[in-house]
């Protein structure tokens, strides 16, 4: 007989969906502020949102003061009457605008249309198709020229003559200017949405030259998707692209090129083409332009990234130089966030270089003179810069996120720093005891480097928008985020908790989720939600990433839910981070994730551990499959979507980065189907039909281990999804399906409950 009336397990789901992002969104305001500077870095204006509507409002940044950014009130008059229907000054039909004619005017979209009138609503006009904009092609600094493709070919266009130039003639099928390479995880999906990829190029300061590549992927082996359920046909499509798998011997090569755009001349720059896999180094912004736009600079990695070099290049000759060069006997990061912008600076006068190592065991910041030789250190010590977010050349000072220096601080916390290129310790600028900024951490500078705007909080503190100087000092609150609605329906704020790894030294982090109505006298089953890294981390860290999170719904179902991030994962030292080296056949250090529940358990006797199930997507999946595999006495039931079962299956960028050459150490014992005959408790297995960032592949040759070993599980096609069905981090933009047959699996197979019959989450 079940312990829950199908009633009460009905009104549970109901309080589930209600906690998805797209349901409390709407109880939460202020919870993300956009500012948009204004070009003279005088003032900024920004969206506030309230239970009685929205306001844009416009803040003079010396002295913090604020006023409504126009008259809400005769623009929403004036708009009534263009449309024929009421619009409120505090529900204006629009979320952004720009300033016109020195801020007399405003421009915005309406109804897929441009209007504009003057900031008291007067003279409000629509106006003609506008100049172009970068849906079909990259355009200049001013907007004057843009590139767009046409057959592989790159062809110019200037808006203001009003004439064309073809740059190329001699693009070939898969060896073209300026594209993306298929293995960057949307191929199929972009072409399905016919959405048409901008070129990827780099335009000089002045104008003068367009950089881009020529991408060669003609030799790169294919891989499909089988549509068995296509739209209008009961044909079943194959959809094919090119990606290059670890151990290929042939990769997406991209040869830099520079054009003159007066001339039209072109010339490759004179060294070898820069391996692309997965985005070339455009995408990445390994290629940047010298200031006086008389050079241009990039990065150059060896395959296995273990070595990588700072290159200079002369535009008009393609002559290279190398201007620094590192090694490591482990993969070389210049950012400490996965496909972070590199920490790397080139002075205008190119004397001094700002370069990002971890050299030392944690990532910091060394200025060098020209040549690439030494000056000094600029960061030291036991904590780890993050982002170099911008170099004042005429105060000589560098500004950069850090972690882990405050101490008794949650070492993943943000904070940003200032510090001298001429010696000295950082100076702390943004001092709360919070996360600062966004993901991947960064402020909001004025456009002249004078002040900034800071967002700072913690999954138990919702954000709050300050203005500061450039030195930190505080010039004025911007706003807070209300989220009284949301705890008025009983929502509870995540705890964070500290735990020692498997080693019994290290300190972990992680966060845990408890019922909305939780009851210290019961036991509860538990769940684990798993990503393993290696490049990002699990638990949140500020308040905007906990709203709507897939924890919150499964707790609110009756269970206790956590995260914890492991060593291998990124943030901390290098040491912590290379833990997970070579070893993805241990989904980076399950057993600290082990030990992590242990403890949790000694300090919340509420804790069932004869219940523990995971659950993950994409490395979380193959993670929460290789946790009941290696530790079926631990987790009893698990749901993996999307996962890359065998890192041989995956992009060359993420299996060899991770693990090191193939064939080499750690291939062998990394796949899941190898422990395919382990599995004892309930598995579902998910995967999309159109996954073209994790193929579904890796999913049916698990099931084929599986059946080989006679094992029980289960099995979920979703056709026409691809690799997003399970959204950002849980539920921002999940699968209303694949959601309730997530929660219907744990109740199940986990809680012991019967899911209510039925139920049906509601689309977005």
């Amino acid at each position: 007989m079940n312990s829950v009336p199908e009633s009460g397990m009905w009104e549970r789901y109901r309080r589930a969906e209600a906690m998805l992002y797209r349901n409390v969104k709407s109880l939460v305001f202020n919870l993300e502020t956009t500012v948009h500077w204004l070009p003279d870095s005088s003032s900024f204006w920004y969206r506030s949102e309230s239970a009685s509507g929205g306001r844009f409002m416009l803040v003079d940044a010396p002295t913090g003061r604020q006023q409504q950014a126009f008259d809400h009130r005769g623009v929403a008059q004036a708009l009534t009457e263009a449309l024929g229907r009421e619009i409120l000054p505090s529900g204006l039909p629009f979320e952004t605008f720009e300033f016109t004619s020195r801020g007399s005017r405003i421009r915005f979209k309406v109804d897929g249309r441009q209007w504009e009138c003057g900031v008291y609503g007067s003279e409000l006009a629509v106006l003609p198709d506008s100049a172009p904009t970068d849906a079909r092609g990259s355009l200049s600094p001013s907007g004057r020229y843009e590139a767009r493709i046409d057959a592989g070919n790159l062809v110019l266009f200037d808006h203001v003559r009003g004439s064309s130039t073809a740059l190329t003639n001699d693009a070939q099928p898969s060896h073209g200017y300026g594209s993306s390479p298929e293995g960057r995880n949307s191929a199929v999906t972009d072409r399905l949405a016919n959405r048409e990829v901008p070129p990827r190029v780099v335009w000089s300061p002045d104008e003068r030259y367009m950089l881009t590549h020529r991408l060669d992927e003609r030799r790169v082996g294919m891989l499909h998707l089988y549509q068995g359920a296509p739209e209008g046909s009961l044909r079943p499509h194959i959809h094919s692209y090119r990606q290059a798998l670890p151990g290929d011997a042939e990769l997406p090569l991209a040869q830099l090129v520079v054009f003159e755009v007066e001339t039209a001349r072109h010339a490759d720059l004179r060294w070898k083409p820069l391996a692309s896999p997965f985005l070339t180094p455009i995408e990445l912004e390994h290629v940047w332009w010298a200031s006086g736009s008389d050079a241009v600079f990039f990065l150059d990695w060896d395959r296995d990234r273990r070595s990588v070099r700072l290159v200079s290049a002369d535009p008009s000759t393609g002559e290279c130089t190398v201007l620094v060069e590192e090694a490591s006997e482990t993969p070389i990061d210049l950012n400490a966030v996965y496909y972070g912008r590199p920490n790397v600076w080139v002075g205008r006068d190119r004397r001094e270089i700002i370069w990002y190592s971890s050299r030392s065991g944690w990532g910091h910041l060394y200025l060098l003179d020209g040549a690439g030789d030494p000056i000094r250190q600029l960061t030291a010590g036991d904590w780890l810069v993050t982002d170099l977010v911008r170099v004042d050349e005429e105060t000589r000072t560098a500004l950069f996120m850090g972690t882990g220096r405050e101490p008794s601080r949650d070492p993943y916390y943000h904070h940003l720093y200032s510090v001298s290129l001429d010696g000295g310790d950082p100076v702390l600028l943004t001092p709360e005891d919070a996360e600062h900024g966004e993901w991947p951490p960064f402020v909001d500078f004025s456009p002249d480097g004078q002040y900034f705007v800071d967002r700072y909080s913690r999954i138990d503190q919702p954000p709050r928008t300050v203005l500061r100087r450039s030195t930190g000092e505080l010039v004025a609150q911007v706003t807070g985020t209300d989220v009284s609605p949301l705890l008025a329906t009983g929502w509870r704020f995540p705890e964070s908790f500290t735990a020692r790894a498997s080693d019994g030294e290290t300190d972990l982090r992680g966060m845990i989720v408890l019922p909305h109505d939780f009851d210290p006298a019961r036991r509860y089953p538990v769940i684990e939600s798993i990503y393993p890294g290696p490049q990002a981390t699990r638990t949140p860290r500020g308040f905007t990433d906990v709203v709507g999170e897939s924890t919150r719904c499964l707790a609110d179902l009756g269970f206790v839910v956590f995260t914890v991030d492991s060593r291998g994962t990124p943030g901390r030292s290098k040491a912590f981070l290379d833990a997970g080296y070579g070893r993805s056949g241990t989904a980076e250090l399950l057993a600290d994730h082990v030990a992590v529940l242990a403890q949790l358990a000694e300090e919340r006797p509420y804790l069932d551990l004869d219940r523990v199930g995971i659950y993950g997507h994409s490395a979380g999946g193959y993670a929460a499959v290789r946790a009941m595999l290696e530790y079926p006495e631990v987790y009893r039931v698990g749901v993996a979507s999307a996962g890359n079962h065998d890192q041989a299956l995956t992009n060359v960028t993420w299996g060899e980065r991770w693990i090191g050459p193939l064939p080499g150490p750690g291939w062998d014992t990394q796949a899941n189907p190898t422990l395919a005959h382990n599995l004892q408790g309930k598995l579902l297995l998910v995967t999309g039909d159109l996954d073209d960032n994790v193929n579904p592949a890796a999913t049916m040759q698990l099931v084929d281990a599986l059946v080989a070993a006679n094992r029980d599980f289960d099995l979920l096609v979703l056709p026409n999804r691809n690799h997003d069905f399970a959204g950002t981090w849980g539920t921002w933009n999940e699968d209303p399906y694949f959601t309730r047959r997530r929660w219907d699996y744990f109740v199940e197979h986990l809680m012991g409950e019967q899911p209510p019959r039925g139920y049906q989450v509601a689309a977005p």
